[in-house]
């Protein structure tokens, strides 16, 4: 039977790093691979002040059409990403699903992994100071802590370019 494996992806060099390493040291074409992106779905608001006050009477504080754009556009970004993720896996013999969540991300994955019975979950790591992992927050950390599958840490080197 084949080993469901997700990965978790964003446009983060990070995440490019640990496609790369997984790519060369872990999946197999055997595997049922699935790659995981999240959109984070925090809208733009606008504090109660004068100067936005002034804002809004020119019409430029619609926030609802300006958060259906960004929205819109990032969830374009976001399937480009994901196609040329599944490029670079396919020509190295791993066919993988794309998958398109939107939430927090940390919930989102865990959510995921549970209800698609994942056997080992891939992130990786940007390698977060305790400060920054304590007020941030760390995805890798939470779903290390919270997944019911075994969860596999790649950790960033810095190596590869931004996309």
């Amino acid at each position: 039977m084949p080993r469901k494996v997700a990965v978790a992806l964003d446009s983060d060099t990070c995440s490019v790093e640990a496609l790369e390493w997984l790519l060369k040291a872990f999946l197999t074409p055997k595997d049922e691979v699935s790659f995981v992106h999240v959109m984070d779905q925090r809208p733009i608001e606008l504090p109660e002040s004068e100067q936005c006050k002034k804002l809004r009477g020119y019409g430029y504080a619609n926030l609802t059409e300006l958060n259906n754009c960004v929205e819109k556009l990032h969830e374009a970004k976001a399937v480009e990403m994901m196609k040329e993720f599944a490029k670079q896996s396919l020509k190295r013999g791993i066919d993988a699903e794309t998958v398109l969540l939107k939430g927090n991300v940390k919930y989102k994955l865990c959510e995921f992994a549970e209800k698609e019975s994942i056997n080992v979950f891939a992130v990786g790591s940007r390698g977060l100071g305790v400060a920054s992992r304590m007020m941030l927050g760390s995805v890798s950390d939470y779903c290390v802590h919270n997944m019911k599958c075994p969860v596999i840490v790649v950790k960033c080197t810095g190596l590869c370019e931004k996309r």
